[in-house]
C-alpha cells in the first residue's frame, strides 16, 4: 500500500517547519555560543552612565527582547527548539507504537476485559492528565536543583509524559478497531476461516495506517498543550537551576514551556518574556493542525474519486450494449391464423 497520505504538501511544509527550525537551533548551539550565553544586564549611554536594567524589550534589542537575566530571548528559545520539539516527538513515537499494539491486544480479548479497560480509563481521565503529571514530576523537579542538568531527570520526566497519555492512546485504537471488525469483509473473511493475525496484517494494519498518522499529529497537539500547563505550574523539562549572580531561576534547558513557568509572574511588568515562547507555540500548533487538515484532505479526496470510479464503472456496465445474434432466433410467420382452419 502506497503511503498516499504523505502526498499533501501541507504535511510537508510542516515537515519542512520543524526540521528546519531543530536544524537551526543546533547550529546555534554548536558555532553560536556567544549568541545566547551573552547577557546585557545593564544599559548605558555614551558617558557610562546606566540607562536601563533588564529585560529590555523587543523595542530595545529586537526582536524579543531579554529576560530577567539579561539572555536574548530569540536566541534562548531558538538554542530550546531541538530540546522542546525532539523531546515531545520522540514521547509521541512511544505512545503511538506501545498504544498501537495495546489496542491491536486489547481489541482481540473478551469483551469483559475491554470493558473493565474502559471503566478504568474513565475514572483516570476524572482527574485532569495535568494533576497526574504535576504528582509525579514535582518530585523530579526538586531532585533537578540539587544536581542540575543530568540526563537522568529528563529520562524519568519522559518516562512520566509517555504514561500520562497513554490510555487515551489505547483506548482509542481499540474503539477504533471494534468498529472496523464490523465491516462485512472482516467478518467475511473470519467466517472463511482467516486467522487474527492474517486479519491483523491483511486488514487492520492497513486501516490504521490511515489514522496513525493524524493520532501522531494529534499527540503532539496534546503534548505541546500540556507543557504549557505544566509550566505554570514551575514544571521544566530538563529541570532548573539558580543563576547566582541575578539570584534568578533560569531553565536548564531552555525548552519553550521553562520561560512560561519561570516568568509567569513577569506578564504585566514585561509581558514579551511570556509572550516570545507562546508564540513559538501558537505557531507550531497552528502548523501541526495545517499538517492535519492536509492529511485529512488528502483522504477524503481519495475516498472520493474511488467512490466516483465505482459510479462511474457502474454506469458504463449498465449503458453497455451487447450485439444480438439473430441465428438464434427461428423466424415466425407473421400470417394470422383463421379460425375453422
Amino acid at each position: 500500500m502506497k503511503y498516499r497520505n504523505f502526498r499533501s504538501k501541507r504535511f510537508w511544509c510542516g515537515v519542512l517547519y520543524f526540521v528546519g527550525i531543530v536544524v537551526i537551533s543546533y547550529l546555534i548551539t554548536w558555532f553560536g555560543k556567544d549568541l545566547y550565553t551573552s547577557k546585557t544586564i545593564w544599559m548605558r549611554d555614551a558617558s557610562g552612565n546606566v540607562v536601563g536594567a533588564a529585560p529590555f524589550s523587543p523595542l530595545t534589542i529586537p526582536p524579543l527582547g531579554t529576560d530577567r537575566n539579561g539572555f536574548n530571548l530569540f536566541f534562548q528559545l531558538l538554542v530550546g527548539a531541538k530540546f522542546t520539539i525532539l523531546f515531545v516527538f520522540g514521547i509521541c513515537v512511544v505512545q503511538v507504537f506501545l498504544g498501537t499494539i495495546l489496542g491491536v491486544a486489547l481489541a482481540h480479548t473478551p469483551s469483559i476485559v475491554q470493558n473493565l479497560f474502559q471503566k478504568i480509563c474513565k475514572v483516570y481521565f476524572f482527574i485532569p492528565t495535568v494533576l497526574w503529571a504535576i504528582l509525579w514530576m514535582f518530585p523530579i523537579m526538586l531532585h533537578s536543583q540539587l544536581t542540575g542538568f543530568n540526563m537522568d531527570i529528563i529520562i524519568k520526566q519522559f518516562t512520566v509524559l509517555c504514561f500520562a497519555l497513554l490510555p487515551a492512546v489505547i483506548l482509542y485504537v481499540n474503539q477504533e478497531i471494534n468498529l472496523f471488525m464490523k465491516n462485512e469483509f472482516v467478518t467475511t473473511s473470519k467466517i472463511l476461516g482467516a486467522s487474527k493475525f492474517r486479519i491483523i496484517r491483511k486488514h487492520i494494519w492497513l486501516y490504521l495506517k490511515e489514522i496513525l498518522v493524524v493520532l501522531f499529529l494529534q499527540q503532539f497537539v496534546q503534548l505541546f498543550t500540556l507543557l504549557i500547563h505544566l509550566s505554570f505550574f514551575g514544571i521544566l523539562i530538563g529541570g532548573r537551576g539558580i543563576d547566582y549572580e541575578t539570584q534568578k531561576p533560569y531553565s536548564l534547558t531552555n525548552e519553550w514551556a521553562g520561560l512560561i513557568g519561570l516568568y509567569k509572574n513577569e506578564f504585566l511588568a514585561a509581558p514579551w518574556i511570556v509572550i516570545a515562547p507562546l508564540l513559538f507555540f501558537t505557531v507550531s500548533i497552528f502548523v501541526l493542525h495545517l499538517m492535519i487538515k492536509g492529511i485529512k484532505k488528502e483522504q477524503e479526496g481519495r475516498l472520493y474519486s474511488m467512490d466516483r470510479k465505482k459510479k462511474k464503472t457502474r454506469y458504463e456496465l449498465k449503458e453497455e450494449k451487447k450485439e444480438i445474434d439473430k441465428s438464434l432466433f427461428i423466424p415466425v410467420n407473421s400470417k394470422p391464423i383463421e379460425k375453422g382452419s
